[in-house]
């Protein structure tokens, strides 16, 4: 036992984005992140991700090729995480990346105009429930599209803050 008690602070100190029809933004729970890496050339394992975590809409979503990442709002214990891990085991590797990454929401009637500024991904053309790795500014983001005018960004948690102000930058002349 150590005599250091551990204190959670959150990934990014989210100072307030003006928020509106136009455009809102918000930090989304720590829940569970998984990442889970098919073998190669391996099945699609998005029906077996499906029955182990739940088929609730943008949970499971493409990560890359043979690559899934597993998105819940809730904490998943350490338990039946290993005994997921367990029944994947001879398909695919899985990572626990809940501490390793964060989610924000952006929404609103303007929201493709500001991720506009900042990456090249066709967010016009993304379909509802499709995800693209893209580039925002210097940083490497995740971007599922999760409604017509609502996307989530998913980020290592180190680049969080950056990502949240860089955002929140871009979106000055709707506030």
């Amino acid at each position: 036992m150590s005599d250091f008690e551990l204190i959670h602070r959150p990934a990014i100190s989210t100072k307030p984005v003006g928020s509106s029809d136009a455009f809102a933004m918000k930090a989304m729970p720590e829940g569970t992140l998984i990442q889970v890496l098919g073998k190669s050339g391996g099945e699609d394992l998005r029906l077996a991700l499906q029955g182990l975590f739940g088929a609730q809409a943008n949970m499971i979503r493409t990560f890359g090729p043979g690559q899934w990442l597993v998105v819940r709002d809730e904490p998943t214990s350490h338990v039946d995480l290993q005994v997921a891990f367990e029944k994947l085991a001879s398909h695919a590797f899985a990572v626990d990346q809940t501490h390793g990454r964060i989610r924000i929401e952006v929404s609103g009637r303007a929201v493709m105009s500001v991720l506009a500024k900042g990456t090249a991904v066709d967010l016009e053309g993304m379909a509802i429930g499709k995800s693209a790795m893209t580039i925002m500014g210097h940083i490497s983001v995740h971007v599922t599209r999760c409604a017509a005018d609502q996307f989530e960004l998913v980020v290592l948690r180190g680049f969080g803050q950056s990502l949240w102000d860089e955002i929140a930058d871009l979106s000055i002349d709707l506030r």
